[in-house]
């Protein structure tokens, strides 16, 4: 048969097969019009997958869709028109995917489209790798997560990360995915890259799999990939320990530990940094003797944060303790602070302290205040009412000349003072004010009768819970009292000066 012969022939059958097609797709067509539902779309498919089946193209069944449409078209009247057409172009894409199947069914096809879309998988939890282990600033979080990762990435039945410890003499850190599982085989595939950050070894990476397994040049890169951006973490998890570790250093340093024991006076303190405790705050508190055997109570807040803060928090309670030392008049000592932050500091910083000159009996204390731009502290009474006490003076450090005046207080036995920083009534969440002077003073108008102790912790848990755990400020609680007098005891006041 010669070769036009034979053309010929499969032009025939083309032609044979395309009209029966045809015939085929109207009746499916015309009956899922009808009917609609899942089988008529059922229908359309199988004559997609028979028109492959018998090596038709898709403009065979696009003609043979044509022609039901028109015929569809033509029976239907007008006002279902739209709805015919929406029917068929429905109709059309399910008999048209099985193209679509079998255009992917090639061989070559569906290997490049496997290891394509397996290169995209692996990219794509590389991304999310890469985005936890950046968000976490624990070492040993890192290197697990490291781990997870490598094992994922890789499709690995094992991974495990170690890296040298900052400290000598210490075992190194490592973490293994899944955590406790052994190789389990002799011999196994492994892939391993250094960790290297700062141009220093940190440690290494691994990944061990089933024996004869031939890792690919593609996945040593991703591997690669992934133990760079933990070198990185891990090298800035490091410089954070180490810059936390300073800060609290610091931190301690600026603030007493434990209140010192006054005869006669019950006291209670709580303090919370804001934050992770990174950036140094400004918030500071103190108890100590001062001069004529009184103690000086007192409560400040340096504007700002980090280390001129710090600095400034260093020489505001320096001086007000040498000032103490020959100074019992509130307002003198605030002055000779004010008049020490002019001349110290030169960045226009300022502070806030409310301090009290205190003569301590027991029964009853005798406080002499003045509050240089310092929220007025609240004086709790035997008998639940609360009141600010104290007068509100200008700023320390500032441009200005300090108005500052003294105000005498009188706690008998069952009354408390309670001195707070701005943290604790500046609660905000949304701009709107959540715990502030009017909620800390209904908390407190709650807490008659009870100890210092109980009513520091009542109001730092006031202030935890008002901000959910996420300070903006630092918050410094301190709370003063007379000790009880036992009942028939003689209260003793000191005279007046």
């Amino acid at each position: 048969m010669s070769v036009e012969n034979s053309e010929e022939r499969v032009d025939a059958i083309t032609e044979s097969g395309a009209n029966s097609l045809a015939v085929r797709y109207g009746e499916a067509f015309a009956a899922h019009l009808a009917e609609g539902g899942e089988s008529g779309l059922g229908a359309a498919y199988d004559l997609g997958r028979k028109a492959v089946v018998e090596q038709l193209g898709a403009i065979d069944l696009t003609e043979a869709h044509h022609q039901a449409l028109q015929v569809a078209l033509a029976r239907a009247s007008t006002d279902r028109h739209d709805k015919v057409i929406r029917a068929a172009a429905e109709f059309l894409r399910e008999a048209l995917s099985t193209f679509e199947i079998a255009a992917r069914g090639y061989h070559e096809v569906q290997q490049t489209a496997r290891i394509e879309h397996e290169h995209v998988e692996q990219l794509r939890a590389l991304a999310d790798a890469s985005v936890a282990i950046n968000s976490t600033l624990s070492a040993e979080e890192i290197l697990q997560l490291t781990a997870d990762a490598a094992r994922e990435v890789i499709g690995a039945r094992r991974a495990s990360v170690a890296i040298m410890h900052t400290e000598p003499r210490r075992p190194p850190l490592s973490a293994t995915s899944p955590p406790g599982l052994s190789d389990g085989e002799a011999n196994p595939a492994r892939l391993s890259v250094t960790l290297r950050a700062h141009g220093q070894d940190l440690g290494a990476l691994e990944v061990v799999d089933v024996p004869g397994r031939v890792f690919s040049p593609r996945e040593d890169a991703i591997l690669t990939q992934l133990g760079q951006l933990s070198s990185v973490a891990i090298a800035n998890a490091r410089l954070y320990g180490r810059e936390r570790t300073i800060a609290r250093t610091l931190q301690r340093s600026l603030r007493p530990g434990e209140l010192p024991e006054v005869p006669g006076l019950a006291a209670a303190v709580r303090f919370h940094p804001a934050g992770e405790g990174v950036e140094l705050g400004g918030d500071f508190y103190d108890l100590y003797r001062a001069r004529d055997g009184g103690w000086a109570a007192l409560i400040g807040d340096i504007q700002g944060k980090g280390p001129e803060a710090a600095a400034a928090t260093a020489l505001a309670r320096h001086t007000l303790r040498a000032a103490a030392t020959y100074e019992h008049r509130p307002s003198g000592v605030l002055s000779l602070l004010h008049k020490e932050l002019r001349e110290q500091l030169g960045d226009g910083r300022f502070c806030t302290v409310a301090y009290a000159y205190m003569q301590v009996v027991p029964g009853h204390v005798r406080l002499e205040l003045a509050c240089g731009g310092h929220p007025l502290p609240m004086v709790l009474h035997r008998d639940g009412t609360v009141e600010e006490v104290g007068r509100l003076g200008t700023l320390l450090g500032s441009d200005a000349d300090p108005l500052l005046a003294d105000v005498v207080i009188e706690l008998d036995n069952g009354d408390v003072i309670v001195f707070y920083t701005d943290g604790v009534t500046e609660v905000r969440r949304d701009r709107r004010e959540i715990f502030g002077s009017d909620q800390l003073a209904a908390l407190l108008a709650t807490c008659g009768g009870l100890a210092p102790d109980q009513i520091a912790e009542r109001v730092e848990q006031a202030v935890l819970e008002a901000s959910q755990g996420r300070l903006r400020d630092d918050v410094a609680i301190l709370v003063l009292g007379p000790e009880p007098v036992p009942v028939g005891e003689a209260v003793i006041l000191p005279a007046a000066e």
